[in-house]
This record gives structure tokens, C-alpha cells and sequence, in this order.
């Protein structure tokens, strides 16, 4: 059973139909075919629908959609295609004449392969989503999309990003390619992205970061790295000049350069926790005047003079950071960073490794000569293994973000 309300939207979802419904109005201008058990479109399925703007036929049992299905539908502006997983191919003109079509939901169907022109009728199209499929490679069907500004190649099977790969997505903000198998990624990969705002690329197999991996994003302000293998940051990160937000978490970092972070003048958000970190190099924050969160939870913190800076530079921020708890002692058994004691740290130098040649700077890296001040408008810094409220009776541990 269909509804009509008003007579222009038409909704037959959950309808159990096998056959679009022969009275549907010529003037509807969305039609809702969800979750039925459709198998075949063919050339006359849409032709009296010339206007349609908005058609969802996700979670059918699609198995074909002849070339020009949607040919008569030259006003779609947007069509849902995803959870039919009997969908493995689409033929090259499967799209033509979607000419204003701005999002297509390809999502959660057992695609392998793109032909090179599927998207070539589609100039319009600005949101694309190719998630959950069983792509392998990142396609090359990107070619005449020059109105794209989002992607998601999200959970698939991709293992590598070649130079070429995204050579076509000049327009693209959003780039998902989150949850794959990625563990290489030629250096230039992401040099035409010139517009590109948010990058994910977490829960990946991902484990070197070198210097010029992420060269041209000029403007990205989000970036995701979280849930890979990466165990050491250099300086990969120097010419994101834009970049607000880095998640790093989830790796197996031991290893920070004292200029990691230098030039990202506008970082607001930094999440390095559940890594292998024991200390901190003394000048990594020397340079980020933005920095507002930092979440460093769940690493294996060694109290020793490697962090007495750090200790000093959180003495303006007591109220944020309550007990501490290292996984090693320090010196008169220290178990937390916290006000020394007399004799506690307090006859420390700065160790030789904290002092030695920045690994940046050939590549202009400039480092402040003493020990950084603390951003001033730093509200949360989450420096926690687990934290025990005693004052409040709590036996909890800090939640992980």
C-alpha cells in the first residue's frame, strides 16, 4: 500500500512490491520505493516520471539496472541506490541523463568494479557515496565530476593510494576513505586536492608517515589518522597550515619530533591517546597558539626529567589535570606528575635527546629557544592513564574520546 501526502510525494516503502505500481501521478516529485523486493528497472520504468526529484529505491533486490533506466529523469536531483547487495556492476550509461543530479547512494552493495565512465553524465553530481562495497582500488571514474565536494570510499578494500588516484578530484572538501586495508600511499596522492576540508583515513594499516605524504592540502582543517599502525611523527604534518583538528589515536606511537606540530598555528583539537608514549619532546607545543584540547590518556607515562617541563607548563592548569598515574617510577618513587616534593625532579637538565638537532629543520622548521608558554586559552588537557576522584568517592577511569 501506497501513500500520497501530499499527491506529489509518494511513499511505498515496506510496500512488498515486486513491480513499480502502475497508478503512480505523472507530476510526483518524490517517490519512496524502499525496502521491496524490486529486482529489474528497464528504460520504461521511470519514462512517464519526468518530475521526479527525489527517488529512493535502497534495500530492494536489484540485480540489474538497464542502461538508461533513468533516462527520462533529466530533474532528479537526488536517487538512493544503496543496501541492495545483489548489485555488483553498472553498465557505463546506467546514469544517463541525471544532468542535475547532486547525490547518488551507491552505499552498502557488493560493487567490485567501476567502469571509467559511469559518472561521465553526471556534471552536476556533488555528493557521492561508495561505502561498504568490495572495490579493491580507488576507481578512475572521477574524471568529469567537476561539481564533486564529497566522497566516501569508506569501508572497503582499497590497499593503496597511487599518485594518480584522486588526480581528478579537484573540487572534493570531504574525502572518506576510513576503515580499508590502505598501507601505501605514494608520495603526491593528494597534491590536486587544493579545496580539500576534512580527510579521513582512520582504522587503515597504515604505519610511515613521510615528510611529503600529505603535500597540497592547503586547506584542510580536519584530519583523521586514528586506528592505523603509525609509530613515529616527524614531519609530516609542517605544511597543513589550515589544519585545526588531528586525530592520532588508536596508533602505536613512541616517538614525536620537537617540531611535529610547528606552523599549525590555527591546531584547536589534538587526540594522541592509547599510544606508546612515555615523555614528550619540550618544545611540542611551542607554536600552537590555538591549541585548545589535547587528550592524552592511556599511554605509558614515565615520570622523569623528560617531563618536568611539562609538569611546569601545566602548573597554570591544576584544576584540569587531577591523578596523574605512570606506568614506571620516577625518582622517590613518583607515581604522578603532580607539585614535586623537595629533592623531587627538581635538579633536573634537559636530557641530551631533548636538546639534540631538530629532525625539521631542513625544512624550515624554526624552534623557540626555551621552554613553551602555555596556550592561553587551553580549557581541557586530558594527560590521564586512569583518574580516581577521591574527593567525590568516584572509582571510575576517564572516559576515552
Amino acid at each position: 500500500m501506497c501513500k500520497c501526502a501530499p499527491e506529489e510525494i509518494i511513499h511505498c516503502n515496506r510496500a512488498g512490491l515486486r513491480a513499480l505500481p502502475g497508478e503512480i501521478a505523472a507530476s510526483t516529485v518524490s517517490l519512496n520505493l524502499s525496502n521491496n523486493y524490486l529486482r529489474i528497472l528497464t528504460t520504461n520504468t521511470f519514462r512517464n516520471l519526468t518530475f521526479l526529484h527525489s527517488l529512493w529505491l535502497d534495500g530492494n533486490n536489484l540485480t540489474f539496472l538497464s542502461p538508461g533506466t533513468f533516462n527520462a529523469l533529466s530533474e532528479l536531483r537526488e536517487l538512493h541506490l544503496s543496501r541492495n547487495s545483489r548489485l555488483t556492476y553498472l553498465h557505463a550509461n546506467t546514469f544517463r541523463g541525471l544532468l542535475h543530479l547532486i547525490s547518488l547512494d551507491l552505499s552498502h552493495c557488493n560493487i567490485f568494479e567501476i567502469h571509467p565512465l559511469l559518472f561521465s553524465h553526471l556534471p552536476s553530481l556533488e555528493i557521492l557515496d561508495l561505502a561498504s562495497n568490495n572495490m579493491r582500488y580507488v576507481p578512475q571514474a572521477f574524471r568529469n565530476l567537476s561539481s564533486l565536494t564529497r566522497l566516501s570510499l569508506e569501508g572497503n578494500h582499497i590497499e593503496a593510494i597511487g599518485r594518480d588516484s584522486l588526480k581528478d578530484l579537484e573540487t572534493l572538501y570531504d574525502l572518506n576513505l576510513r576503515k580499508n586495508r590502505i598501507w601505501i600511499i605514494q608520495n603526491g596522492a593528494f597534491t590536486k586536492l587544493l579545496r580539500l576540508g576534512v580527510l579521513n583515513l582512520g582504522h587503515n594499516f597504515i604505519a610511515d608517515l613521510p615528510n611529503q605524504l600529505f603535500d597540497g592540502l592547503i586547506q584542510l582543517k580536519t584530519m583523521h589518522l586514528e586506528a592505523n599502525r603509525i609509530t613515529a611523527v616527524n614531519c609530516t604534518f609542517r605544511h597543513l597550515l589550515n589544519l585545526r583538528n588531528l586525530y592520532l589515536n588508536n596508533n602505536q606511537i613512541s616517538s614525536i619530533s620537537d617540531s611535529a606540530f610547528s606552523y599549525l598555528n590555527k591546531l584547536h583539537f589534538l587526540h594522541l591517546s592509547k599510544n606508546n608514549l612515555s615523555s614528550l619532546p619540550i618544545y611540542l607545543f611551542a607554536e600552537l597558539p590555538k591549541l585548545k584540547y589535547v587528550f592524552l590518556s592511556h599511554n605509558p607515562w614515565k615520570c622523569d626529567c623528560k617531563m618536568l617541563w611539562f609538569l611546569r607548563w601545566t602548573a597554570t592548569l591544576r584544576g584540569a589535570i587531577e591523578g596523574l598515574h605512570c606506568a614506571f617510577l620516577g625518582p622517590h618513587n613518583t607515581t604522578a606528575l603532580d607539585v614535586p616534593h623537595t629533592g623531587d625532579l627538581m635538579d633536573c637538565t634537559v636530557p641530551p635527546e631533548l636538546a639534540s638537532e631538530d629532525k625539521c629543520k631542513v625544512a624550515g622548521t624554526s624552534v623557540a629557544s626555551g621552554p613553551p608558554a602555555p596556550p592561553s586559552k587551553i580549557v581541557l588537557l586530558a594527560l590521564v592513564c586512569h583518574v580516581w576522584y577521591f574527593a567525590r568517592g568516584w572509582d571510575t577511569s576517564m572516559t576515552t574520546f
